[in-house]
Order: structure tokens, then sequence, then C-alpha cells
């Protein structure tokens, strides 16, 4: 008996703890993880596919960085051979002597070791690291942009699944309220205080609301997808999103322009173009000058032969020298080169100057959108209020029957299109400032 209990005291732990498992594997299917805007971020830093390829050619431009890239060091070669040969060989002199030998061996061992060193050529070979280290530059600040320019996207991207979300649930109750206005008007055809014509507007009404939830229940899914492949994580990845946009402090227009001339990565790699059309320059000039280099060498040498004057040789030795190179005339292509660099430092400057120009327009537009929005957000919550009040009033009428269906419908289109231009208002200034943040240079500090 004690037996019979104990084993089914055994059976009802185990089912409780299976039964408990299988609620907690139930519960996290039912409820999708949380995907906040920072993690969204940090996972597209981590796994998009531009940023790592960005960065493997950030990699390679720093490996090229390196004082033998640009010339400094010397150059050190050995060499080694070996030959061998069988001949047959009849030779006569004119003495009237002869030689002859057939299958005769001869064999021949070389070795080399050689230095070059190039240790003055106009000094190009430091304008050559400079160089370098502009491109390393230059690979920095592409992968900057790309950084700023994907998390533009992953912000912009996750803030419309909010604001999808946010005209979602307000469609949602709408509906509620469409089924709850089709039954009273149901009622009230049936007790002949209503008519067909009502009955078969609210059930239209509804149905209208209905199709507009199931699109934008369509845009949330594909906006996710699209979030998905900027995260570069499987695409059919299930999550939810936080309930609001929190709007940032209000931005100070003269902060961001300041910012923006000082950090802004394409200004900067305007200004980059600007040096190393400078370093071009330096480099065609350094051309005019000699190069002067040494060289070190030694050589080993052993043959031996079973026919003609030598049965062996063997010689070591070291060789040595210097070596100096000059253009004198190249038909003035030097001449043309510098004149056409000159042309260069001057183009380049002009595209920054305009680059500016345009980044300081784009700015200006952008903030007045900005703090218009601004504006608009504290008019449409007003708008809002008043709608919402509106149509409290208008939905009792209506229940008392002192409203026709008609009437109600207006009442609710007009609070519901109040909550989209809200919706929309804050969903505009957010994208807004996350466009002057990235044209500031600012965006990673957000």
């Amino acid at each position: 008996m004690v037996k019979r209990i104990y084993s089914h005291m055994n059976f009802k732990a185990v089912w409780l703890a299976l039964a408990g498992f299988f609620t907690l594997f139930a519960t996290s299917v039912a409820y999708p993880q949380l995907l906040t805007a920072d993690q969204a971020v940090t996972l597209a830093l981590e796994n998009n596919y531009s940023i790592r390829i960005s960065k493997l050619d950030e990699t390679v431009l720093q490996n090229n960085l390196s004082r033998g890239n640009a010339g400094f060091l010397p150059t050190v070669d050995l060499s080694a051979g070996q030959s061998n040969s069988i001949t047959n060989t009849e030779q006569e002199y004119l003495s009237g002597a002869t030689n002859n030998r057939d299958n005769a061996k001869a064999n021949a061992l070389t070795a080399g070791a050689s230095v070059n060193w190039t240790f003055f050529n106009g000094l190009r070979m430091f304008n050559t690291y400079d160089q370098l280290k502009h491109q390393l530059k230059s690979g920095e600040l592409n992968t900057k942009i790309r950084i700023e320019s994907t998390i533009a996207e992953v912000l912009s991207g996750y803030y419309n699944i909010i604001q999808l979300k946010q005209k979602t649930s307000v469609l949602e109750k709408a509906v509620k309220l469409g089924e709850e206005r089709v039954e009273i008007a149901n009622e009230m055809l049936m007790l002949g205080a209503g008519s067909r014509l009502g009955l078969l507007q609210a059930e239209v009404d509804l149905n209208t609301d209905k199709s507009l939830l199931l699109n934008l229940k369509e845009q949330i899914t594909e906006a996710s997808i699209s979030l998905n492949v900027l995260m570069a994580r499987d695409a059919a990845t299930v999550f939810t999103v936080e309930d609001t946009i929190v709007l940032l402090p209000q931005l100070d227009f003269s902060l961001l322009k300041a910012k923006m001339e000082q950090s802004n990565p394409e200004l900067r790699m305007s200004q980059l173009n600007v040096q190393l059309a400078m370093l071009n320059l330096r480099d065609i000039k350094g051309r005019r000058s000699p190069v002067l280099g040494l060289n070190l060498g030694y050589n080993y040498n052993d043959q031996s032969s079973e026919s003609g004057f030598l049965k062996s040789s063997r010689s070591t030795g070291f060789n040595y020298g210097i070596s100096a190179n000059l253009n004198v005339f190249d038909g003035f292509n030097l001449s043309r080169q510098q004149q056409n660099a000159r042309v260069g430092i001057e183009s380049a400057e002009l595209q920054h100057q305009s680059y500016l120009e345009q980044l300081s327009a784009e700015l200006l537009s952008a903030y007045a959108a900005y703090t218009s929005k601004l504006q608009m957000v504290l008019f449409e919550k007003q708008n809002l209020q008043t709608a919402l009040i509106n149509f409290e009033i208008a939905g009792e009428r209506f229940r008392l029957g002192e409203l026709s269906g008609f009437e109600f419908r207006e009442a609710q289109k007009n609070q519901l299109s109040a909550n989209e231009r809200l919706i929309n208002a804050i969903f505009e200034v957010r994208l807004l400032e996350i466009s002057l943040k990235q044209l500031s240079g600012s965006l990673l500090d957000e």
C-alpha cells in the first residue's frame, strides 16, 4: 500500500514538472521577446554585413600602413641553383691533339645573397607613408559612415514598427466600438427604432476598420522582416518592440552646426581628399630629385666537369656599390603632372566648400522641419483631447438614440484622424532627430 502511494506521488511530481515545462514553453511562444532600440542597434553593429565588410577593408588598409610598404626598408634576396649535364665531346686542336669524351658529366652550384636599399628618393618614401596614413583614415571614416547609416536605418525601422503598432492599437479599439455599434443598430432595428440602412452603414464602417487593421498588421510584418535583415538575423524571428516613442530634449541648432563642421564623417572625408591631393603634388615634385641607392651582395660558384680545360672551379666573393639615377628630361611630363596636381588641389578644395554649404543647407532645412513638427505635436495633442471628448459625448448620445449612426461615425473618424496625426507627428519628429544627429556626426553618441 505504501509503495503504491509512493509511486503515485512520484508520478504526480513528474506530471507537475512536465506541466510546468510546457507552460513555460507555451509562455515563451505566446510572448515574443522584447527588443529595445539599443539592443537592435547593438545587434546590427555586431552582425550587419555591410559594416563587417567595411571593417575588413579597414583591416587591409591597416596592414598596408608599414615602413616597408612606403619604401623605407631595404630588400634582401637569396638565390641558389644547381645544374647538371651529360655531354659527348669531340675536340681537335691546332696542334693535332684530340679530346674525345662520351657521357662526360658536368655540374655547377651557384648561390648568392643581395641587399638593395634606396636611402634617398626625394623624400617620396615619407610622402608615401603619409598617403598610407590618410588612406587608413579614409577607411575609418568609410566605416563610420556605414555604421551611422546603419544605425539611422535601424532606428527608423524600429520606430516605424512602434508607430504602426500604436495605430493598430487605436484601430483595434475602433473595431470593438464598431462591433458594439453594429449590435446597437441591430437591436434598434429589432425594436423598430432603427433602420436597415443604419445597420448596413454600421457594418460597412466596421468592415472598413477591419480592412485597415489587416493592412496595418501586414505593414508591421514587412517592417519586422526588414529590421531583422538589417540586424543580419533570421528574417522570421518574432519580436515585440517598446510601446512609445520617447523624444529627445529639444536640439540646439548652433551646437548641431558646430558639431557637424567638426565631426561629420563625409565632410571630414572631403577634407581628407584635399590633403591627399596635396600629397599627390608633393610626390610628383619628389620625382625631380635623384634616387640614391646602396647594394651589397655575396656570390658562391662551384663548377666541375669531366671534359674541357678545367676540371673544377670555385669562386666566392662580395660585391657592393652605390647607384644614382636622375631623370634629366621626360618630355615635360612632370611639369604637366604638377600642373594637373595643382588643379586637383583646387578642385578638391572647391568640392569641400560646396559640400560644406550643402550640408549646412540640409541641416538648416531639417532643423526648420524639426521645430515645425515639434509645434505640430503640441497642436495635435490638444486636437486629440478635443476629439476624444467630442467622441465620448457622441458615443453617449448614440447609445441614447439621440445621434444617428452617420454622425457617430463622423465623430469617430475625427478621433481616429486626430490619433493618427499625433502618432505621425511624433514619429516624424523622431526621424528628424535621427537625421539631425546623423548630419552633425553625433549619431553614435545617442
